[in-house]
């Protein structure tokens, strides 16, 4: 369409080769931020007394002008401000296919399984409960026990069987027969009255004196008599001392009680070694 134009060797370009690809490299002025230096210690403590004078100018102006700071903080970070998180909600689980029971081939010969009978079970009949029109104390009984007017008498715990311990106890002679004070003691209370107590004839006027203080019985203060001078003879024995406390550890009454009883015998002498001499 267009003559086709030759150029000669000859022909000079415009720009030499060198100049066509050289690149000269530009330098941008660099933007640098300068950051702000943090305040001495010097400096908070000037803000901070600067603060409170200024409090103390106007205290109304000083409160409003915080709430002002505090409303566009709050308005900053209100419910249009925040990027708002859609809600995944987790995939609903996939039914679980059930498989069917296999089906036994015709040709096979297996019988399908029978369920399992279940066995029956036989009602019970609830209890009739007898409908009570009061509350009398017949019907609330049971059949098989009677009522008694009668309160039963308390068992008696008093340990009154002295005959079964042995007696190493000193001879009554060995008291004065005149003086029912030798063995006198000292106890909280009235006196128990032993006029007619079946045992008193066994005891001397003074151990009568000290039974009816310490409040026992003739037969318990025998008992406990033979249980304090059966221990003595046991520890003489052993090569032991006998004390107090071994005394109320014998007797099975007060303890309060077996350390007076202990102290009235010591007190006449009843401890003495010629007394259980003859049992050693």
């Amino acid at each position: 369409m267009y003559a086709h134009s030759s150029r000669s060797s000859s022909e000079v370009p415009a720009y030499a080769r060198s100049h066509q690809f050289e690149t000269i490299p530009v330098q941008l002025p660099r933007i640098t931020v300068d950051e702000p230096e943090k305040p001495k210690k010097e400096e908070y403590a000037i803000f901070v007394s600067a603060v409170y004078e200024m409090y103390n100018q106007d205290p109304k102006a000083w409160w409003k002008q915080e709430r002002r700071y505090l409303s566009g903080i709050g308005s900053h970070f209100s419910g249009n401000n925040r990027p708002r998180v859609q809600k995944t909600s987790a995939p609903a689980p996939k039914p679980r296919a059930i498989a069917p029971a296999p089906r036994p081939a015709s040709g096979s010969g297996l019988a399908a399984p029978k369920p399992r009978p279940r066995t029956q079970r036989t009602p019970r009949a609830t209890p009739k409960v007898l409908a009570l029109d009061s509350y009398d104390a017949s019907l609330l009984t049971p059949p098989n026990f009677k009522l008694s007017s009668k309160p039963k008498a308390p068992v008696s715990r008093e340990d009154v069987d002295f005959e079964s311990i042995p007696d190493y106890c000193p001879p009554l002679s060995t008291l004065p027969p005149n003086n029912n004070k030798c063995l006198k003691t000292e106890w909280k209370g009235q006196a128990l009255n032993l006029d007619n107590d079946p045992h008193r004839h066994l005891l001397h006027p003074a151990e009568i004196q000290l039974a009816a203080t310490l409040r026992l019985s003739c037969a318990s203060y025998l008992t406990s008599k033979r249980r304090i001078f059966q221990e003595k003879v046991h520890r003489t024995q052993n090569g032991m001392e006998f004390r107090k406390t071994d005394s109320q550890k014998a007797c099975k009454i007060d303890v309060n009680k077996a350390s007076k009883l202990w102290a009235s015998f010591d007190k006449v002498g009843w401890f003495d070694i010629k007394y259980i001499k003859q049992y050693l």
